[in-house]
Order: C-alpha cells, then sequence, then structure tokens
C-alpha cells in the first residue's frame, strides 16, 4: 500500500464522479422503455446491498487490499488465482471505460486516430497515478463540485426550454413490472453500482474508517437520484425512441436546449462533464488494477506497474472490438455473466467463507 491517505469527503466526491462517469455517456435502461428510471431506482437499490457486502469485507480487514484478504480467506494458491483474476477484471473495466471516452472524443475529434485520443487520456491517467491517490482524491473534490454544478444547471435549463414533454413517461408501468425487473437485475445493478468493487482498495487509505460507509452510502445514493432524474429528462425531451437510437443521450438532450433563442449550444458543458467523470473512472479502476498488482505480487513501490498497466489497458481499448456497437453488445453480455461474478458472487463467497471459518474457529483470518 502507499502511505497515503484519503478523506471521507474525498472518497465521497471519487465515488460520485465515479459512478456517474460511464453511465452519463451510454443510455441506461432502454429495454424498459419509459420505466427506465424505475429500474435506475431498484438498480441503486441492488448496488446498497453490493456496497454493504464490500465493507463488510474491509471492516474484518481495515488495512488489508482485495487482493490480500482473499488470499487469507480462500487459501494462498485458489486466493492467488483470484486476486489475479481481480486484477484482469480491473484492467477490462478500465479499457471499456477508456473506449468510451475515446469514442466521445471522436465528435469533435472526427479526424483524429481514435489511438491518439485513447493514449492521450491513458496518459493524464498514468501521470495522476504516478503522484497517488491523495492527488487524484484532491483533484476529485475539485472537480466533483464543477460537475455536480454542470449537471444541475442542465436540468435546470432542460426544464426552463420548452422542449420538455413529461407524458413520454407515461403510462407507468405499461408492460407490467417484468421489463423493470429484468432490466434492474443484473444490468443496473452491476453498472455502475457494482463496479465500486474497485473501492475495495481505497477504502484502507480512509483518514476516518467509521465514516466510510456513511459517506459512501450518501454518494451512492445521490448519484443514483441524479442518474435517475437523467433518465427522466431525456426520455421526456428525447422519447423512448429517441433515447433508445441516441448514442449519447444526454449530449443530444443537451443539443436540444434552446431558451428564447439565447441559451443554445451547450454542448461543450456536456463534454466537460463526461470527459471529467469518465477520466475519473478510467483513473480509478486503473488504480485498482496497479495497487492490487504490487499488492499481489509484493512490489514496494506502485510506479513500477503503472506504465506497464496503462499499456495493457490502452491497447485491450482498441483491440477488444471493432466498433462502437460491437463494443455496446459486449457489454450487454459481460454485463450478465463477467460482472456479476467478480461484482456478486465471488465477494459472497468471501463473506460466507470467512463467517463458516470463524465459527468453527478456524486458522487464523487476519
Amino acid at each position: 500500500m502507499e502511505k497515503s491517505k484519503i478523506s471521507p469527503q474525498q472518497l465521497f466526491s471519487l465515488i460520485v464522479l465515479f459512478e456517474l462517469g460511464t453511465a452519463l455517456i451510454v443510455p441506461l435502461g432502454v429495454e424498459a422503455k419509459q420505466d427506465a428510471w424505475l429500474a435506475e431506482l431498484l438498480g441503486m437499490t441492488g448496488g446498497i446491498v453490493l456496497l454493504l457486502q464490500y465493507y463488510y469485507l474491509y471492516r474484518h480487514y481495515p488495512n488489508l487490499l482485495l487482493t490480500s484478504y482473499i488470499q487469507k480467506i480462500f487459501g494462498k494458491y485458489i486466493g492467488f488465482f483470484i486476486a489475479l483474476s481481480y486484477i484482469l477484471f480491473f484492467i477490462y473495466g478500465a479499457s471499456r471505460d477508456l473506449r468510451e471516452s475515446s469514442e466521445l472524443f471522436l465528435l469533435p475529434y472526427s479526424e483524429t486516430p481514435m489511438s491518439v485520443l485513447s493514449g492521450i487520456m491513458m496518459i493524464l491517467v498514468c501521470y495522476a497515478l504516478y503522484q497517488g491517490i491523495e492527488v487524484i482524491a484532491r483533484a476529485g473534490e475539485i472537480f466533483f463540485v464543477l460537475v455536480f454544478s454542470m449537471v444541475v444547471l442542465t436540468f435546470f435549463l432542460t426544464i426552463g426550454s420548452n422542449v420538455v414533454r413529461f407524458e413520454n413517461l407515461l403510462p407507468v408501468l405499461e408492460n407490467g413490472w417484468k421489463p423493470v425487473l429484468t432490466t434492474a437485475f443484473p444490468d443496473r445493478v452491476f453498472f455502475p453500482y457494482g463496479e465500486l468493487i474497485c473501492f475495495t482498495v481505497i477504502f484502507p487509505y480512509l483518514t476516518k474508517p467509521e465514516y466510510g460507509m456513511k459517506f459512501g452510502m450518501v454518494a451512492m445514493v445521490l448519484s443514483g437520484v441524479i442518474l435517475t432524474m437523467t433518465i427522466v429528462i431525456e426520455i421526456a425531451v428525447l422519447g423512448v425512441n429517441g433515447l433508445s437510437i441516441a448514442v449519447f443521450p444526454f449530449l443530444k438532450l443537451v443539443e436540444k436546449l434552446n431558451i428564447a433563442g439565447f441559451v443554445q449550444g451547450l454542448e461543450v458543458i456536456a463534454m466537460i462533464v463526461l470527459i471529467v467523470g469518465d477520466f475519473f473512472k478510467v483513473a480509478v479502476f486503473t488504480y485498482a488494477a496497479v495497487i492490487s498488482s504490487t499488492d499481489l505480487f509484493k512490489i514496494k513501490n506502485h510506479r513500477k506497474f503503472v506504465l506497464p498497466i496503462g499499456v495493457m489497458i490502452f491497447i485491450t481499448s482498441m483491440v477488444a472490438t471493432d466498433n462502437f456497437i460491437e463494443h455496446i453488445q459486449q457489454g450487454k453480455i459481460v454485463l450478465k455473466s463477467i460482472f456479476p461474478l467478480f461484482e456478486f458472487v465471488i465477494p459472497l463467497l468471501l463473506i460466507i467463507v470467512l463467517s463458516i471459518r470463524r465459527r468453527i474457529g478456524g486458522s487464523n483470518l487476519h
């Protein structure tokens, strides 16, 4: 571990930026149609359960990273393999988010090769990681204010425009609860809320561990409320069909804002919000991979892993899919397979095995 500390307030800022990250970029819950906002609320509820899991494990091992207590609970050899799998999962998660930011950058810079855009973002992320988690957390506090203010401003400007049609949200539950539930579980639970598994490597740096859960929970709820409101406004402005075909619905929403012909052309604000959020999401995923590798392979300086892992993330983002449509389709598959495994199944097994071994008075787990 680094010799660093972050405050509960900084944890709060990082979680909100992380949760909004790519969740504001891609269309959410379109399978539930006009009830997508309900699916998001249910997804947040499921995310709270996942956060309770992660925090339960942290409270039992407050000074250890995920990769360390996996080996303590599952044993040295099985634990090593699973811990290594988590590092690959973090690398894959970072590569997906990097690809989404690159696709977003292509809108204003369509003549620029995607490799250049991805490379610039990855260089910035690697530089931030060289500075350490404290610097990232302090930057998160500043950018949280910026992003939150811009999102709230966008909401108010949208409502003030003559483009909102709340009747697009009706009828509620036209097709019953089934499409809402099947959209919420697993899709909305594991993206973006389950991705907080990354923060199992950040919790040990808290200056006041007793406040970690409170600030983490409030951050998750705030993120869920913002995402739910975003979906409501996107449906009210774009309609269900418009939302389902929009590649970047938040940008499409902002394009339609026009107040008396004076307030318009606010795409720059939307781009700033989306890029900043995505930067912090890529940074946290990459940091999780870097610090987990440092811990697993017993290397003293985490900086030795920053460049190699940064290169792996960059290459994976380029070769995993041929285009953005394939990227979205692949995302739908991993949300039902890989994500549940690493974000729910393995943490639950860790808790079960830990509870059994503690109950029967087995080997020392601390």
